[in-house]
């Protein structure tokens, strides 16, 4: 009952987490396994067009990975917070 709060809340958190971030994706033109610096042509959705007339225009893996790994370590933290808070609400308080 207890790791409820915990898996619950860090589960909700990385789930809106990863639908806000599949909504503001990074993008970018370099070609996929090249060496050169990537050029990054801004953040869009996954679906999105806005980016098909630039020729070889992706979504950059690499730093959706990198950013995918900050929304899980946010919802960590909030279901940490969720669960270390849990009993110091209302009438669940100790002293009430």
């Amino acid at each position: 009952m207890l790791m409820k709060t915990l898996f619950g809340v860090t589960f909700f958190a990385f789930v809106v987490g990863m639908g806000i971030l599949c909504c503001f994706a990074p993008w970018t033109s370099t070609p996929p396994g090249s060496s050169a610096a990537h050029d990054s042509l801004g953040y869009a959705a996954i679906w999105s067009h806005q980016y098909a007339a630039v020729p070889g225009a992706r979504v950059d893996l690499a730093a959706f990975a990198m950013l995918a790994g900050v929304v899980f370590f946010f919802a960590v933290v909030i279901g940490a917070s969720a669960y270390f808070f849990r009993n110091k609400r209302g009438a669940e308080r100790e002293d009430v």
